[in-house]
């Protein structure tokens, strides 16, 4: 067996009740806790709770945790500098993203479709229903902040006040493709009142 190291980066906590951002776990024996080797290595980081630390990075991973974070600014430059590996990410970031608000908004799209691959795989496992249902509304509202900031406090006030996981699944399928805060808000009033005629 040659040595395999799996790395997830989480943007959701996963480990609940932890504080710390990386865990390592190897393959043991159920009933003697005997390792088998060195061989596999699952790494999990959780970015959520490394960016709470709201420290500067120490390391190199806590310079590409901060990087995976989505951090912009002048302090990402610094880093940047200093660590080859992350200024040609960037590099290769402005390459491919010319448009700033493009950009976020693919991001948005990018990170709320992993949500929602975990919310569903979270709540299936767990029965974590009411956890669900705050990622889903702190999807929607991340992205009409991101599209129509201050036009959209409204209609995410709104979405905050539903808890009802079939309403909001149906919005989140179909909030990213609007092109106004209108159409919005009509995804948003469609998906309560139809549950309403068919509950």
């Amino acid at each position: 067996l040659r040595k395999t190291i799996a790395i997830n980066i989480l943007g959701f906590d996963w480990f609940k009740g932890k504080t710390k951002y990386q865990h390592t776990f190897r393959i043991r024996e159920d009933e003697t806790g005997e390792l088998l080797n060195d061989e596999l290595e699952i790494h999990f980081l959780e970015l959520e709770k490394f960016i709470r630390l709201k420290r500067r990075p120490k390391d190199a991973l806590e310079e590409w945790l901060l990087y995976f974070n989505n951090i912009v600014g002048e302090e990402m430059e610094e880093i940047a500098m200093g660590n080859p590996g992350i200024r040609k990410a960037m590099t290769i970031e402005q390459i491919f993203f010319k448009n700033q608000q493009e950009r976020r908004l693919y991001e948005l799209r990018e990170k709320a479709a992993r949500d929602e691959i975990s919310m569903i795989n979270g709540a299936r496992a767990e029965g974590l229903v009411e956890g669900k249902a705050e990622m889903a509304k702190d999807a929607i509202c991340k992205y009409l902040d991101a599209r129509f900031p201050k036009m959209s406090i409204d209609l995410q006030a709104e979405v905050q006040r539903i808890n009802d996981l079939v309403i909001l699944d149906k919005i989140i399928n179909k909030i990213y493709t609007v092109n106004s805060l209108d159409e919005a808000a009509a995804i948003v009033r469609d998906a309560t009142e139809s549950r309403g005629r068919f509950s």
